[in-house]
């Protein structure tokens, strides 16, 4: 972000005594209070729906969100003269949570729970052009991107030593993404889905380590570009995911941080089985033959092929957290 942004700031109906940099941002002291001017990226039609889900979230609530600010002529998106696109947020102070550590995962945990008690659609008729996520087609349509990824990488000629690897974890991954297709195709989620539709329910769908501030009162949760209609059990797949990924998926911790989503927001079974099926999905593996498929295939870093057999490292320690958990596995 260069400092000419920072003039998009007269657009607004507040004045700036200070500003300051922060990652990727500028945060300014208002005489409304904290704001932050950062560069956005996301789809310009996501802001309408950001509008509406945070506006009105309730003070009372046991954590703040970066609603956005409309510029004096109602937008909320300003651009440079290089065509780039600014926000302006409330900003609240606080330090990003730090996944080594047990007691940030545990408030990061209690904060989700929190927020997911707030974070409904507020009209009862909900736009005509949002879907609601549906795990069933997600998993079918993925599967179907992991095979044609196979298939390609079967037709190549010379294959490199990355190409050979990932043809070799496809007999695990591939087995395993297909075993919980069918499973989840034989659920009746019916009900499940019926009731994220009558309550409404959305989620942040990025909830990681830095999309977390823990300041001394309350935690703030920034950055809802990608927040989408779907159960609350999103957001608690992908942090538990990326927390017990770092920890060789520890049973204790795992536990630990459930439990603590539980004491603020007990899952229901059904809310507890679509977890299991999203956990033991091979997302990593998935995202792994995505960025193969959609790179310069002549110079794959040796990243990539540590992520590989990283992910192949720990699916015994998975499998073990799956049947403790939840007293269930994927048998291929």
């Amino acid at each position: 972000m260069n400092d000419r942004a920072v003039s998009i700031l007269d657009n607004y109906d507040f004045t700036v005594s200070r500003t300051y940099k922060v990652r990727g941002a500028f945060v300014c002291e208002t005489d409304c209070g904290l704001k932050i001017l950062k560069e956005y990226r996301a789809p310009v039609s996501k802001l309408g729906l950001m509008d509406v889900l945070l506006k009105d979230f309730p003070s009372t609530a046991g954590v703040h969100v970066d609603a956005l600010i409309a510029d004096k002529e109602g937008k909320f998106i300003s651009y440079d003269r290089e065509g780039m696109g600014y926000v302006v947020k409330n900003y609240y102070e606080g330090r990003e949570c730090e996944p080594k550590t047990v007691e940030d995962l545990k408030a990061a945990m209690r904060s989700m729970a929190l927020l997911h008690e707030a974070l409904v659609y507020p009209e009862e008729d909900m736009p005509e052009d949002l879907r609601r996520y549906d795990l069933e087609e997600d998993i079918v349509r993925q599967n179907k991107g992991l095979k044609k990824i196979r298939s390609f990488i079967r037709s190549r000629g010379r294959k490199t030593e990355f190409e050979l690897q990932l043809l070799d974890a496809y007999n695990l991954f591939l087995a395993q993404a297909v075993k919980v297709e069918e499973r989840v195709i034989q659920e009746d989620f019916t009900a499940f889905y019926e009731e994220v539709e009558k309550r409404r329910q959305f989620v942040h769908g990025d909830f990681q380590y830095h999309n977390i501030l823990l300041g001394k009162e309350k935690a703030a949760i920034i950055n809802f570009e990608k927040c989408r209609w779907d159960s609350r059990v999103r957001d608690v797949a992908l942090f538990l995911r990326k927390t017990l990924e770092k920890a060789d998926w520890d049973i204790a911790l795992g536990s630990t941080l459930l439990a603590e989503y539980e004491q603020v927001n007990p899952l229901t079974q059904a809310e507890r089985q679509q977890l299991f099926y999203r956990l033991a999905y091979p997302e990593k593996f998935r995202k792994i033959a995505n960025f193969y498929y959609n790179s310069n295939k002549a110079f794959l870093s040796a990243q990539y092929m540590s992520k590989l057999q990283n992910i192949t490292r720990l699916e015994t320690y998975k499998n073990k957290f799956l049947r403790k958990i939840f007293d269930d596995e994927i048998e291929t």
